[in-house]
């Protein structure tokens, strides 16, 4: 079957063949994050499709949007709190709608994570979940990377389109942070990135903001359903806090400050390049007109 436009007839007809194969077998709107019948003959919403993950939110390493995004097949594991699932996620074409196959296969017993049998469900989800997070998370500061962004933002900008709902980002860049480096060395330099990550997530909503880290010392903070006035609030709560941290270094006391540029849309189906942008023009006036500031 060719996998990149199908009819949805020919999707139904063949959806026998792959529960032969597999365990469990869904169609996704990754971006809706939604499980869709096909019953009705038709692509009608069903449940969200995290719920099989026993989850109150969408999965951070989300190979489905991957796979909608990049238009090719990936694969992770995950765990519903009983069993262990090879996912395989192929993107389809229909009726000039994107969606997702996706493809389940119990692989409990495989040997994937050793001794399974002798861990409790707890154990196995942070298995899991630190093994997923690899793939999205930034090492050094533990916000998530570049990846996540570029898979994540059009997502965010798709939704608020369809919701007419505000989207806002703030763009941060470290003030100095170069002298730092080149006076105190990257060991300093790490420890500044850390502190500063963890600082910027102290100060967004847990469960529906997040931050990403977009390069050297620059953050991205995505904020979902803000509009212009709260992102200014919560980029000026970021500032504040940030100039209240004091790392010893060589009996020194180094402090640390930012700057941050803020651009919202609402109900605009922006490109994500255009958006990104339009938040760095605010950072550059920031940067220009003095750093430690907050420009919108």
């Amino acid at each position: 079957m060719d996998y990149k436009n199908i009819t949805l007839e020919l999707l139904v007809e063949n959806m026998g063949i792959f529960k032969m194969l597999y365990d469990i077998v869904r169609i996704i709107d990754p971006v809706k994050k939604q499980v869709l019948d096909l019953s009705s003959g038709k692509l009608s919403p069903l449940s969200s499709c995290h719920c099989l993950w026993n989850k109150n939110k969408a999965c951070n390493n989300c190979v489905s949007i991957r796979a909608y995004n990049e238009n090719k097949s990936f694969d992770k594991v995950d765990y519903d709190g009983k069993k262990l699932y090879m996912l395989t996620a192929i993107p389809v074409d229909i009726r000039n709608r994107r969606v997702v196959i996706e493809l389940l296969k119990d692989v409990t017993c495989s040997g994937i994570i050793e001794k399974i049998d002798n861990k409790n469900a707890d154990t196995i989800y942070n298995i899991v979940n630190n093994l997923n997070n690899l793939i999205v998370q930034d090492p050094l500061t533990e916000v998530f990377n570049k990846r996540f962004l570029n898979e994540r933002l059009p997502t965010e900008i798709k939704l608020s389109s369809e919701n007419k709902e505000p989207l806002s980002i703030i763009m941060i860049d470290l003030d100095y942070f170069k002298k730092i480096n080149d006076t105190y060395g990257h060991v300093l330099g790490d420890r500044i990135l850390k502190a500063a990550a963890r600082s910027f997530s102290n100060c967004i909503r847990k469960n529906s903001d997040w931050i990403a880290r977009y390069g050297g010392e620059e953050f991205i903070v995505c904020l979902k359903n803000t509009n212009i006035d709260t992102a200014v609030k919560v980029a000026e709560r970021m500032r504040k806090t940030l100039e209240t941290i004091e790392i010893c270094w060589e009996n020194k006391k180094i402090h640390i400050t930012a700057s941050f540029g803020i651009k919202t849309i609402l109900g605009q189906n922006i490109d994500v390049d255009s958006f990104l942008n339009e938040a760095d023009i605010k950072l550059y006036e920031a940067k220009k007109g003095g750093r430690n500031k907050v420009v919108f």
